[in-house]
């Protein structure tokens, strides 16, 4: 099997049936958990305490980075009435740099923060959560958190206001709550014949049935799929000749210009045309600008 067949084989495990979608893909995983009642539960059940409110925050006007013009694209990024901010991904594949990308996200976070604040002080709680199809760590805990400690000072712990937890579908030491424990088994098995106990899992369940049939849900995700393949039959043509790695790019980023402004066209949002696209926001509207 030579490079291409690989890529397509593994675009094809990425998009899989969307009837048969399991709660484990990013695309699902975001209709589902971005339904205000099963996320304020996932949260009480995770951090075992009530949540305030809460309200999904809009990703297309927070979190770009203006520096680098490398935008952040969160899974579900949502705040509470008490000025705490949460966001939560699914991560499928066991990558490294997990820590590294906390960080980054955690910046972007704080530097929302303070767009609406004046002060370091003002800063509130922040909470970056990986929920993963593996065991990150390999101790085979639930649930991961880090803990911040100063050096040589044994009990002293160092409080920023943030917080990361890393999920592990993986687990033989169940360190989480009977329900959390059942909604991690649910995204670990994909089972359909699951008989849930808890309201989590009971919700996760239905809504993710739900989403398999809806019919507005299913073209944008095929738009994805085939946006993903079509990027793939470019790349293997454009690629037959030996140097032309830059070609390639050229040819890619034309074919985006030209489905970015298509899209606008049609009046699709520039949070539309990423999530359709599978896109960075700050492309996408540099695209759209100088079209105007």
């Amino acid at each position: 099997m030579n490079k291409y067949d690989a890529s397509f084989e593994k675009v094809k495990k990425e998009f899989p049936p969307f009837k048969e979608l399991p709660l484990s893909h990013f695309f699902m995983f975001g209709q589902v958990m971005r339904r205000e009642n099963i996320c304020k539960l996932f949260l009480e059940q995770l951090l075992q305490k009530k949540i305030a409110k809460i309200e999904f925050i809009n990703r297309e006007h927070d979190l770009s980075d203006e520096f680098n013009w490398h935008g952040i694209r969160l899974d579900v990024y949502l705040e509470d009435k008490d000025n705490t901010r949460y966001d939560i991904e699914m991560q499928r594949t066991d990558q490294k740099g997990l820590e590294r990308r906390v960080r980054y996200y955690q910046s972007g976070i704080d530097r929302a923060f303070l767009e609406k604040n004046t002060d370091y002080d003002e800063l509130g709680e922040s909470y970056v959560i990986f929920v993963c199809d593996f065991d990150y760590y390999g101790k085979g805990l639930a649930c991961y958190e880090r803990q911040s400690i100063i050096k040589d000072c044994p009990g002293v712990e160092y409080h920023d206001g943030s917080h990361a937890l890393f999920l592990n579908t993986k687990y033989t030491d169940a360190n989480v709550s009977p329900d959390m424990r059942e909604f991690l088994d649910y995204i670990r098995t994909n089972d359909d014949s699951m008989l849930p106990k808890g309201e989590l899992t009971t919700l996760a369940k239905k809504y993710v049935n739900d989403v398999r049939h809806d019919e507005t849900k299913e073209g944008p995700y095929m738009t994805m799929a085939q946006y993903r393949l079509d990027s793939l039959k470019e790349g293997r043509a454009e690629g037959r000749a030996e140097g032309r790695a830059e070609g390639r790019a050229e040819g890619r980023q034309d074919r985006d210009v030209e489905l970015i402004l298509s899209f606008w066209k049609k009046g699709k949002t520039v949070e539309d045309i990423c999530a359709l696209l599978d896109l960075d926001r700050d492309f996408v509207g540099s695209v759209i600008d100088a079209a105007k």
